[in-house]
């Protein structure tokens, strides 16, 4: 069985486009479980209207990590695909997916994304599709902690492991989704790339379930990296050994800096005596001034910006025929 997951906080304008996209897969879901928080806009009448598969569970605002845990507390599938109430998906995506996982033995199926300006009257992309050629090399916790990031919206996840790893924070609402994926990789997760298929990510975060207001999203984004880093230290795995990931600290600790909020004195604190070791401070600004240069000149000659762990590429002639064919069902 498959479950899909879709937290919604008032998204009625938008949720019926995502619910049609994932209605219409070649591979139905079994369950689409739309977890209302707290909406007060009608989301939650709209869901009902679509009758089975989906099915509307209403709770109290608590947050995106909160309503996502609610959904897979109640999903029944062996897989669980957590979906925003805003994207899109390509019809072959379920199928691809789980083709996959059937034949390689994988716990993650991921799949490429393409952030997408979305209308009634176009769907337009904002850049290259990301992770269009396969997961990054090596070593993907410090991938993930360094350079590259991934979206839940992306995996086709075993629902057991999602459990297994407490699904996601919901102290957080900036990076819950990262950790929650760095725990699954700690567990051993083994992580399979779809090709072929999309994943559309509305490129307008306004309104998105998950977004924060500034100061909120600065400190959450500070306590994901020490919260990172004690996860990774409980298995063995010293994360301030690696500059990009320095890096990440140093530029958090210099934006909550910038609140100048007391409040925040004991967090910047532990951030700053993270990226002391090893490397002068001015290397990181140096650092982050080359990276915004390389961005710039990467976008002219080749129309990307994303570090090469995203492994972006141009969509290909298939990706742009379901592409139109996707907008033309809108």
């Amino acid at each position: 069985m498959l479950s899909v997951v879709v937290p919604v906080y008032n998204r009625a304008k938008l949720l019926p486009l995502t619910l049609a996209s994932l209605l219409a897969q070649t591979q139905p879901a079994d369950e689409i479980l739309v977890v209302d928080d707290g909406s007060s806009d009608g989301s939650a009448a709209i869901a009902e209207a679509f009758g089975p598969p989906v099915r509307v569970i209403r709770q109290v605002n608590q947050g995106p990590a909160a309503a996502r845990n609610r959904g897979l507390a109640e999903a029944r599938g062996e897989w669980v695909h957590f979906f925003d109430s805003d994207d899109l998906a390509l019809p072959d995506l379920h199928a691809n997916q789980l083709r996959l996982l059937e034949a390689s033995g994988a716990d993650v199926a991921y799949a490429p994304w393409l952030k997408c300006e979305i209308s009634a009257q176009a769907i337009v992309p904002t850049n290259q599709v990301l992770q269009q050629h396969g997961l990054p090399a090596g070593d993907l916790v410090r991938a993930l902690l360094t350079n590259w990031s991934v979206v839940p919206i992306c995996c086709l996840i075993r629902t057991r492991l999602a459990r297994q790893v407490g699904g996601f924070p919901v102290d957080l609402q900036v990076g819950e989704d990262q950790l929650f994926v760095l725990r699954l990789l700690l567990a051993g997760a083994q992580f399979v790339h779809t090709p072929g298929t999309l994943v559309v990510y509305r490129a307008d975060n306004s309104g998105k379930q998950s977004c924060a207001a500034g100061g909120r999203q600065l400190r959450d984004w500070a306590r994901f990296l020490l919260l990172a880093r004690e996860a990774c230290l409980l298995h063995g795995i010293e994360p301030s050994r690696w500059f990009d990931f320095r890096l990440r600290v140093w530029d958090a600790r210099v934006s909550l800096q910038a609140l100048a909020d007391p409040c925040d004195a004991e967090l910047i604190d532990t951030l700053r005596a993270l990226e002391a070791a090893r490397w002068p401070r001015c290397a990181y600004s140096i650092k982050r001034s080359l990276r915004r240069k390389s961005g710039g000149l990467s976008w002219r000659l080749y129309g990307r910006r994303a570090h090469r762990s995203f492994r972006s590429g141009p969509l290909t002639p298939c990706q742009h025929q379901a592409l139109h064919q996707l907008q033309v069902s809108l």
